[in-house]
């Protein structure tokens, strides 16, 4: 909820990318195209699209 951005890379090539909104909801970027949203306001919902 800071705004931060989180890079996970592997021998240099980036993988996953998890940007952190200021409203608990973190979204997670694969380098394969699929994203995963994760929301920890209330009851934690996670929306994965592939």
């Amino acid at each position: 909820g800071d705004g931060s951005v989180i890079t996970v890379s592997f021998s240099g090539v980036p993988v996953a990318v998890v940007s952190f909104t200021s409203i608990g909801v973190a979204v997670v970027s694969f380098s394969d195209g699929s994203v995963i949203v994760v929301s920890f306001s209330g009851v934690p919902v996670a929306v994965v699209s592939f």
